[in-house]
């Protein structure tokens, strides 16, 4: 596995992640229990694919930073800034506001232009 590939494999386990994170918050708050919040996250499956997503995206970027200098790594990693609200308009009818969506562009040309260095 080369160094994008793991960085590719970082982004995509560690936006799934947020967005499973995103789901188990909204059956939390939706569900009326007697469960302790805790006990809601730890009993709930999503929670716990959440947590496994994290888990792979953290062993992929163990990888990536091993053979990338960390400032580009984690500039790399920055396109989670425009993934996760993209994906959270289709999948929570969230709405993502004009200034983010400048920000959201203005990030993916500093992406593009790090990526070239």
């Amino acid at each position: 596995m080369n160094a994008a590939l793991a960085v590719a494999i970082t982004i995509l386990f560690t936006a799934i992640s947020q967005l499973l994170q995103k789901q188990v918050a909204i059956l939390h708050r939706n569900k009326s229990s007697e469960i302790s919040t805790l006990g809601f996250y730890l009993r709930a499956p999503t929670f716990w694919l959440a947590l496994l997503c994290l888990g792979l995206g953290m062993l992929a970027w163990l990888f990536a930073l091993s053979r990338l200098d960390v400032g580009k790594a984690y500039a790399l990693l920055s396109v989670n800034y425009l993934l996760v609200p993209l994906a959270a308009t289709f999948l929570f009818n969230e709405r993502l506001p004009l200034r983010g969506w400048i920000g959201a562009l203005l990030l993916c040309i500093g992406i593009v232009l790090i990526g070239k260095s």
